[in-house]
């Protein structure tokens, strides 16, 4: 038996920082992690293809919490994240394209050839999202999140849809899709459902860049983010143990005294945080006979349906696009690109999901790192990061060996049509469905954010860092405030363990 004042179960950067803060308040404490490698979802493979390192799931940072970024001075361990510009690119099968990034002229510009009323309609828009998403950055670091407590206008564009949020400044339709996609983003919904305007603030809040809402891309990978971690954990003492699957915690009277991990390993300790998604925490290794009736009243409700898969392939030249021709480097690779050209087509990508188990023509966000990072993959070569919606993870039927494979022939070819070069140049891929992504780390339902960042299932309506049993604390994404590479459940964690520690 070993002993601790603490035990964080897994290793997913939330885990990892609340380890690290804890440690740094001089706590003695260790982390089991129960694959082979340290990060969770936020990893770099290096073993995969020789030359090549892949962010296998998570790709971009934005809400990583800045105040972490200092305190633990992740820098000096190897934290080194750069802004994305341009920002996105969306061709169209017509031969036009969008691309927008941080210079206001060239936006202007490119929107002019549009529409050149939604010139002002579009900054109109940026002034919305990201006040709306410092409102939520002001918010993430609550203790007690009430969604009551924010102003009327903000709750009510966060109730309503993304769609009514973008319509309401600019009408060309290719800038309506662009802008809209950050309100779907993992969330089972179209771009007309109510709530989704959530979505797309949450994804306007971070402030990583010292920009509102700006995203980049962290130099070798998301992985580098849980190594900075991990290394500044370990300088504050934190023991880090990996092939330790946790699949019991210990309960005297009332209150969780430790874990017992799969090979018959006892760990013991004052508090014990869960880095596991809440399902995983309170049904399989707690057990619900232990949990009030508020508790087991959200789990029972608690929406996880992932509807996305992540395709990485590695690419033997650049994609050539119908709208911006050649495969030499140009401005457009390095920027996020979309398949959405009009918001029907986000919707009918839904609603084709829900009545037929997948989407007939999927909305895709693809990323490329290497054009600014070539250490990630050999000379001339990429790697293409593909996020596709909607191919959730409760399709009629399952997800056989025969759907896996089409389903990534469907986005490849999908892509194609605005890129005729990709088929011909792809040397390898990765494909993870919503089910591999459960089953690699821990994602219940596959569902990226531990359950759906929607109304009824943020602020206070998500899950409380305190467990309803003495001495348990949850700090991953099902608690306030959600998803993304953000490091604010590990926060918010680890200052209840540390409150609870001093009044004890």
């Amino acid at each position: 038996m070993e002993t601790y004042d603490a035990l964080v179960i897994g290793s997913g950067h939330n885990g990892l920082a609340a380890a690290a803060l804890l440690g740094d308040a001089g706590l003695r404490v260790a982390v089991l992690e129960r694959s082979e490698r340290i990060g969770g979802a936020t990893v770099s493979e290096r073993d995969r293809w020789p030359g090549y390192t892949i962010s296998a799931a998570s790709y971009v940072c934005s809400l990583l919490d800045p105040w972490l970024i200092e305190r633990l001075d992740l820098r000096s361990h190897g934290y080194d994240a750069y802004r994305k510009d341009p920002a996105s690119f969306t061709p169209l099968l017509d031969g036009r394209s969008l691309l927008l990034g941080a210079d206001d002229t060239a936006n202007g510009e490119e929107i002019a050839r549009f529409d050149p009323a939604d010139v002002a309609g579009f900054g109109a828009f940026e002034r919305e999202a990201t006040a709306l998403g410092s409102a939520l950055f002001e918010r993430f670091a609550d203790m007690e999140p009430r969604f009551a407590e924010l102003e009327p206008s903000t709750r009510a564009a966060f109730e309503g849809s993304a769609a009514s949020l973008v319509e309401r400044h600019v009408r060309t339709p290719v800038l309506q899709a662009t802008l809209a996609t950050d309100g779907l983003i993992g969330t089972y919904c179209g771009p007309f459902d109510a709530g989704t305007g959530y979505v797309l603030a949450h994804h306007y809040a971070g402030r990583a860049f010292g920009v509102q809402g700006a995203w980049g891309f962290v130099r070798g990978g998301m992985g580098a983010i849980s190594q900075a971690l991990l290394s500044a954990a370990q300088a504050r003492g934190v023991q880090a143990f990996t092939d330790a699957a946790v699949t019991r915690l210990l309960v005297e009277g009332d209150r969780v005294v430790g874990a017992v991990t799969e090979d018959g390993r006892e760990f013991r300790a004052r508090a014990i945080l869960s880095n596991a998604h809440p399902v995983t925490t309170y049904r399989h290794l707690l057990g619900e006979a232990h949990l009030d009736d508020a508790t087991a009243c959200t789990l029972a409700q608690w929406q996880s349906i992932g509807p996305a898969l992540k395709l990485n392939l590695a690419l033997g030249e650049l994609p050539n696009f119908l709208a911006r021709p050649g495969t030499r480097l140009q401005p457009h690779h390095r920027a996020t690109i979309h398949v959405a050209p009009d918001l029907a087509f986000l919707q009918r990508a839904h609603d084709d999901a829900r009545s037929l188990g997948e989407s007939r023509e999927p909305m895709l966000e693809c990323f490329m790192q290497t054009p600014t990072d070539p250490s990630l993959a050999p000379p001339g070569k990429h790697i293409l990061s593909i996020f596709a919606q909607y191919f959730p993870y409760d399709r009629p039927g399952g997800w056989t060996e025969a759907r896996r494979a089409a389903a990534a022939e469907k986005v490849i070819a999908l892509l194609a049509r605005y890129a005729p070069n990709i088929p011909n140049v792809v040397e390898a891929q990765q494909l993870l469905v919503a089910p591999d992504l459960e089953e690699r780390f821990g994602l219940v339902g596959g569902h990226i954010f531990h359950g759906e960042l929607l109304p009824g299932q943020i602020f206070e309506r998500r899950f409380g860092v305190r467990a309803p049993v003495r001495g348990l604390y949850l700090c991953g994404s099902g608690t306030h405030p959600g998803g993304c590479v953000s490091g604010f459940p590990g926060r918010r964690a680890a200052q209840a363990v540390l409150a609870d520690r001093v009044l004890a």
